[in-house]
């Protein structure tokens, strides 16, 4: 749930005001919003001093390179920091001249050991030496008067030539050429300038990999500066005079207790008020054993409920682990995910829990949809027969209404004749669907039943985002709940629209009466009376969002397509494959490419959900329910470094 907020505004005197901050610092339940703009020498100070750390630490690696060993005994931070800044600016000084140096070699390199002393020594007694690239044309080079060609050699990009005059002003040429500038070291100083340039990159490199070790040390230094300048933020941003200051944030309401008790102790004036309407709230969720996993989800996202808005973390909860289980599909995959965290967990067992539970959840949940649909690797009896004790429909323990139930959701028929007939009588009993959900022969495909079940999972998740949507207007004493009805109606208009498009099941002859409620509900509630005659377009726009829920209906059989295509990729594979199984040369090769496969598979699975899982509740569903994840999490001033 998201929990209440209070306004709260603290007055002290103003010679206590760092002691005040200190205080609330300790305390951690406020979240400190400016009451005027932050800014001063001094806080310019702390934020130029958090910015150097913050570039040394960006440049030490996490890890050493092959080679390198770190140290291990940390000298002060503030030497290290002062070591890391100093090693930066040699190797930014190196890399200029490394370039400078490449530059110029790699223009003249041609003149061998070209020295523009000696040029200008000549030029002094009046004989001018002048550098040339030539260039293929019409016009050859030649000399307008007394002088000598030199050549230097030839490359992709000319003929390289120097050309030596005596007189007052070096000889005129002709041609097709581009005149070199005389460098300004010589061409051996370039060589050694390159090589000291790599020296003491290599060397710098080595340095900032051996303060690998002591990394924590500086991130710990990052810590300490970083909660500074958020003291000196907090102090910036309240405002008061010689004798008063007062510091402003919202602090969750069942811990207001806390900040009372608080004020009695250090003599506080303590003004506790509701939000207001343009205020800038921070939400801050508080989870259920349940729904805690999603506090691992949000983050991964980045996204969170707006204040005013609503907590779905259960329901996003629920349907995110049925799209993730649907995307996967595969039991393997599952109990590889499940064992993969137990481990984890065993390994890091002060980490945070809900990320593990999160990947619990996902695990058997991604197990319970590959055990129903008997998915294992994508393979089958007739490539591994030992595949046939997995699939618990042929069990005779089962109850067969579950039995039925869980063939038919299958995107085929069963193959076993006796089955089948018992399967198929089953079919023919569900008399709404068209004669075309029933199979006709054994293992026929029945990919309609997926989609149809894709198509429920729509109308149930959207209908339950209406559904909220009209009882929070109606808590808001909002007119407009009217036109949330007629979304939820409009919903399922749109479910028996796409079932006859995409599956060619007949709509009922309630469906067209439906729709009709649907568009008078929306055109006299979609926007309120008072506010006609400024929002009056949005009722002619209303046809496009009557447009957009059929899309977002349909939007859902992604789920289908997604699943399917993971379990089409390993499928393919096992049959390319399966005549290498003969041998134990050909079971080797095999399974060394099918866990290739395997693994690009699980890859495209888990992109997928990243895409049409997410999207599924931040878009389709959370339009329903006009939640925009307009919110910013609780962030109460405290102390980074313990």
């Amino acid at each position: 749930m998201i929990t209440p907020m209070k306004k709260v505004t603290v007055l002290t005197v103003a010679s206590a005001v760092e002691e005040t901050l200190q205080a609330l610092r300790t305390l951690e339940i406020l979240h400190l919003t400016p009451l005027q703009a932050a800014a001063g020498a001094k806080l310019n100070k702390a934020r130029g001093e958090m910015n150097r750390v913050q570039k040394a630490l960006e440049v030490v690696p996490e890890k050493a390179p092959k080679g390198v060993t770190p140290v291990k005994d940390a000298a002060p931070a503030a030497s290290l920091i002062e070591e890391i800044q100093n090693l930066v600016a040699e190797s930014k000084q190196a890399e200029i001249d490394k370039e400078q140096a490449e530059e110029e070699l790699t223009k003249l390199s041609m003149f061998k050991n070209l020295d523009p002393t000696t040029a200008a020594a000549l030029q002094a007694k009046g004989i001018y030496v002048k550098l040339y690239q030539l260039h293929d044309g019409k016009i050859p080079f030649e000399l307008d008067g007394e002088g000598s060609i030199e050549e230097f050699g030839e490359d992709e990009n000319g003929r390289y030539v120097a050309v030596v005059s005596r007189g007052e002003a070096p000889v005129a040429v002709k041609g097709n050429f581009t005149e070199l500038t005389m460098p300004q070291k010589s061409l051996a100083e370039y060589r050694e300038m390159e090589a000291k340039a790599k020296e003491t990159l290599a060397r710098v490199e080595k340095r900032l990999g051996e303060l690998s070790g002591v990394r924590e040390s500086i991130e710990d230094k990052l810590l300490e500066v970083g909660d500074d300048y958020r003291m000196v933020e907090a102090e910036a941003s309240m405002v008061g005079d010689k004798n008063v200051a007062a510091v402003q944030g919202f602090c969750p309401a069942p811990r207001v207790g806390e900040l009372e008790k608080a004020a009695r102790e250090h003599g506080w004036g303590l003004l506790v008020d509701d939000p207001a309407d343009g205020d800038d709230i921070p939400t801050l969720l508080t989870y259920s054993k349940l729904s805690r996993p999603m506090q691992f989800l949000y983050d991964i996202i980045g996204i969170s409920p707006g204040y005013k808005e609503v907590d779905v973390s259960a329901v996003f909860l629920c349907f995110f682990s049925i799209f993730f289980a649907m995307i996967v599909g595969d039991t393997a995959y599952g109990l590889l995910f499940l064992g993969l965290a137990l481990f984890a967990r065993k390994k890091m067992p002060k980490a945070n829990p809900a990320g593990f539970h999160f990947i619990y959840l996902m695990s058997i949940a991604t197990i319970v949809w590959g055990v129903i649909n008997a998915s294992f690797l994508g393979l089958s009896p007739a490539l591994a027969g030992w595949t046939y004790y997995l699939d618990i429909t042929n069990y005779g323990w089962l109850p067969e209404p579950l039995k039925n139930a869980m063939l038919w959701i299958r995107t085929s028929a069963p193959t076993d004749p006796a089955k089948f007939e018992a399967y198929k009588a089953f079919a023919q009993s569900i008399t709404i669907l068209p004669e075309s959900f029933v199979p006709k022969a054994a293992g026929a495909s029945q990919m309609q039943h997926i989609q149809l079940f894709c198509f429920c999972i729509a109308v149930v998740h959207l209908s339950i985002a209406h559904i909220w949507n009209v009882c929070v207007r109606i808590k808001r004493k909002d007119s407009t709940f009217m036109a949330q009805v007629g979304w939820l109606i409009g919903c399922w208009v749109m479910f028996f629209l796409a079932c006859q498009m995409v599956l060619g099941i007949d709509m009922p002859k309630f469906v067209i009466p439906m729709f009709i409620v649907e568009a008078v509900l929306l055109v006299l509630f979609t926007v309120p009376p008072k506010r006609l005659k400024q929002d009056f377009i949005s009722i002619p726009m209303l046809v496009l969002d009557v447009v957009n829920s059929f899309t977002d209906v349909i939007s859902y059989i992604r789920l289908f397509a997604v699943g399917m295509s993971g379990a089409a990729i390993a499928e393919a594979f096992n049959d390319m494959l399966s005549p290498l199984f003969g041998s134990a040369v050909g079971i080797a090769g095999a399974a060394f490419l099918l866990l290739f496969v395997h693994g690009l598979n699980i890859a495209l699975a888990v992109m997928g959900v990243a895409v049409h899982a997410v999207r599924l509740n931040t878009l389709e569903f959370s339009n329903g329910l006009g939640q925009e994840w307009s919110g910013f999490a609780f962030a109460p001033f405290a102390k980074q470094k313990n």
